[in-house]
């Protein structure tokens, strides 16, 4: 059998022990599915931290074969598709809060309870709210999953939580490994950077859950390709292609489209500066350095005039942090953000290694530009830095100089993220290529030939040592990176997610309950309302998260379980309401409150819903209090 054989035996060994270990890897998510759980960790199969690591590992030998490089990316897109399913294989209604309000909204859609998508005109909606409301990122997100869970026929809520983790894990590889190869790189070190995306903890959280910043961030890095290309080439289709995901992107998000729309604007200037900086240096200099202030204030200025669309925010520019907070505080914020709170080392290290080593590889590249003007990757890597830039900046403005953001400031990482990707890759894949050079030279054929003398045994151990270094070593330390950094990724604290019992009480009404309702539950349950009918929903309707009315019906209710409060909610739906239904949950108030609560309203005449008893390994967990309203 000839050298080459055994080689591609032994690859397609490898692929296989790859697929299989990352089917195992998807049985252990399955298996460690359940129906109560705070975090993923709490549940998550002992075994599955290590079989990652070794697909991650078997992932990285196959990335430095000559195999083909589609086979290459369909190996990843699998990978990165396992370590975002995390929350929705685990949880059953995926991960809390946004994620779920995400599906309350879609359902409407999907369900026909709405027919303008979410937030329609009305005739009290000022003109400027309606317009923002028509281009929120809700909108295309409902679409998507509207149109995708009637293509194949499944329920709306499966669509959901996997739309992201799928697409997340499809193309953002992808879109890592076209923006790589604009560099000028060969395509291992691109197709390297479309795995190393995984070793950003933030970029991995957001391609977890279905929410439209998600959505935007995907059109955002495609933008940014197409926007290195536009430095490149004059081709029309490019600029549109840049000018279409940058549209999309705001389609999706507001955040991720002003991002775009930054750095379509920056991209627009260095394309002037190539063109004209040798006949008219100065201008074009001041150009780019007045562009760079823009790009750089449209971000924040943008949160500022959302008051004039009605929006959540109230932000302004302020000092007040710098009275307020120590100065301590106020340099650990400037350097590490939110990180500076309660996490860990190793958490703090998982999130700023990446982004660290990619400044630094940056800055290595500008110094080598400097005495090779004519590199034809020059422009490209100045616009990356610059943008770099614009994100490291943004953050510490959003997050020391204002105050009253609709979002948190920390979503701006994921931009740099998608920057910084590239460039670790490249600077993984040089320091590769120097060992491998450095072999070539002191390899026997390569000594002979120059007629030197042989290498003396310290050279043999180094030389071996270098094998150890670029066959094992590194490889290890990768597989590592990565699966270390789902434990930043995944919160290790967090609320009771919502859980199996209360998913099915909410459905045992809906399945039983033909006439309008009304349900009173903590916010906990509207979670639970909104995965199952939607929010809001006239004919089901359960109050929005933020509804002060619902939080005040809910205490009502705890204080005294009566059908005062029941009649009061079924004339606040809007609609003929005739049944209300009070949903109690123990681990949500706690055993003692939980067994007051049903004591009094025993006492008070509240009857139990048939059936609406749930228990939870042994234990009692939910109970569900109802009053139907008289049509004499």
């Amino acid at each position: 059998m000839t050298l080459t054989n055994q080689t591609s035996k032994l690859l397609r060994i490898s692929e296989l022990l790859y697929l299989l270990s990352t089917a195992f890897s998807f049985y252990l998510l399955i298996a460690s599915r359940t129906g109560e759980a705070h975090t993923v960790w709490q549940v998550l199969h002992p075994a599955f931290s290590s079989t990652l690591f070794i697909a991650t590992f078997l992932l990285l030998t196959i990335i430095f074969t000559a195999e083909k490089t589609t086979h290459k990316l369909l190996f990843i897109i699998a990978h990165s598709i396992l370590i975002h399913s995390l929350f929705s294989i685990i949880f059953p209604a995926g991960d809390l809060s946004g994620q779920q309000m995400a599906i309350g909204r879609t359902r409407l859609v999907f369900d026909n309870a709405v027919l303008h998508g979410w937030t329609g005109w009305r005739p009290t909606m000022p003109v400027s709210t309606f317009v923002f409301e028509m281009f929120k990122g809700i909108n295309l997100q409902a679409a998507l999953s509207t149109i995708f869970a009637r293509m194949f026929n499944v329920d709306i809520l499966y669509v959901h939580l996997f739309l992201v983790p799928v697409m997340w894990g499809a193309f953002i590889p992808v879109a890592s490994f076209l923006t790589t190869k604009t560099l000028g790189v060969s395509e291992n070190a691109s197709i390297l950077s479309s795995l190393l995306v995984s070793v950003f903890p933030y970029a991995t959280y957001f391609g977890a859950i279905s929410v439209p910043n998600s959505l935007g961030f995907i059109f955002f890095f495609y933008s940014l390709y197409f926007m290195l290309r536009h430095l490149s080439t004059n081709d029309s289709k490019t600029t549109y292609c840049m000018v279409i995901f940058s549209v999309f992107s705001f389609l999706s998000h507001y955040l991720t489209g002003i991002m775009s729309f930054s750095l379509l604007f920056l991209t627009l200037a260095f394309k002037t500066y190539e063109g004209e900086k040798k006949p008219s240096s100065i201008n074009t200099r001041i150009l780019l350095v007045v562009s760079f202030v823009v790009c750089l204030s449209l971000l924040p200025l943008s949160f500022i005039y959302l008051r004039f669309f009605q929006s959540a925010s109230n932000a302004v520019f302020t000092l007040d942090k710098f009275h307020e907070l120590p100065l301590r505080e106020i340099v650990g914020l400037f350097f590490l953000g939110e990180l500076v709170y309660g996490f860990d080392l190793k958490t703090i290290l998982l999130v700023i290694a990446g982004p660290m080593l990619a400044l630094l590889w940056m800055i290595c590249q500008l110094y080598r530009l400097k005495r090779n003007p004519d590199d034809k990757s020059r422009i490209r890597i100045y616009f990356l830095f610059t943008a770099f830039l614009i994100t490291l900046v943004d953050y510490r403005i959003l997050k020391l100089f204002m105050s009253g953001l609709p979002i948190n400031e920390e979503r701006l990482w994921v931009f740099s993220d998608f920057i910084a990707a590239p460039f670790v890759a490249v600077a993984i894949f040089a320091v590769l290529s120097s060992f491998k050079t450095f072999l070539k030279s002191k390899s026997p054929s390569t000594m002979a030939f120059a007629g030197l003398k042989p290498l003396s045994k310290g050279d043999v151990f180094r030389v071996l040592s270098l094998l150890l270094a670029i066959n094992v070593l590194i490889p290890v330390l990768l597989s590592g990176w990565i699966t270390l950094s789902l434990s930043a990724a995944y919160p290790r604290v967090a609320p009771l997610q919502t859980t199996w019992y209360e998913l099915e009480a909410v459905r045992n009404i809906e399945d039983n309950t033909p006439e309008r309702y009304v349900v009173i539950g903590d916010i906990w349950t509207t979670y639970a309302g909104e995965v199952v009918v939607g929010i809001s929903n006239p004919r089901a309707y359960y109050f929005t998260e933020l509804s002060k009315i619902g939080h005040e019906l809910f205490a009502n209710m705890t204080q005294d379980p009566s059908s005062k409060s029941m009649l009061q909610a079924m004339n606040m739906t809007g609609t003929d309401t005739t049944v209300a239904y009070f949903i109690i949950t123990e681990p949500r108030v706690g055993t003692v409150e939980y067994n007051r609560v049903i004591q009094q309203a025993q006492q008070n005449g509240l009857p139990t819903y048939p059936g609406g008893i749930y228990y939870y390994k042994g234990e009692e967990k939910l109970r569900i209090f109802y009053y139907k309203k008289s049509t004499d």
